[in-house]
């Protein structure tokens, strides 16, 4: 999860009618406490003839299914991002890769289920490094291919 701090928010003294969201807040920071891989999404939004592109930063593979099952003729996804930790990418830091795709696999040794990611260099990670990478999809939770739309 990523935590704020109200320390950190930033104060818009703006009159109410040019705020675009009425509930929205900004922070100069965030935190991220778990040291876990996460998601960076280019959302664009039409607004008449505008398009209006903004970042997402998710941690759950869920959220980002609920984006991409949310999309729309005026919201859609034009890119994602996995960040990933060095345990996980075998690096000495943080990587931030094109997302190809996620899907959740079964473990043959226990029959828990658990997420696989790909980039598009290729590389497979998973929280679970103790099986094997190319085991089949039970479902694919997110596919550049298919689930990603691009402003023309």
């Amino acid at each position: 999860m990523f935590t704020t701090y109200r320390h950190t928010e930033i104060g818009l003294e703006l009159p109410d009618e040019l705020c675009s969201a009425p509930n929205q807040q900004l922070w100069s920071c965030v935190e991220q406490e778990l040291i876990l891989p996460w998601f960076y999404l280019q959302v664009v939004r039409r607004h008449g003839r505008e398009l209006n592109a903004t970042m997402l930063m998710l941690y759950h593979a869920q959220e980002l299914k609920q984006y991409v099952d949310y999309q729309s003729t005026r919201t859609w996804i034009e890119q994602v991002q996995l960040v990933t930790p060095p345990y996980m990418n075998g690096q000495a830091r943080w990587l931030m890769e094109p997302l190809q795709q996620v899907s959740l696999v079964e473990a043959p040794t226990d029959g828990t289920h658990f997420l696989v990611f790909k980039v598009t260099s290729g590389s497979t990670y998973s929280l679970r490094d103790d099986l094997d990478l190319t085991l089949p999809a039970i479902r694919v939770l997110f596919c550049a291919e298919t689930d990603l739309r691009h402003t023309r």
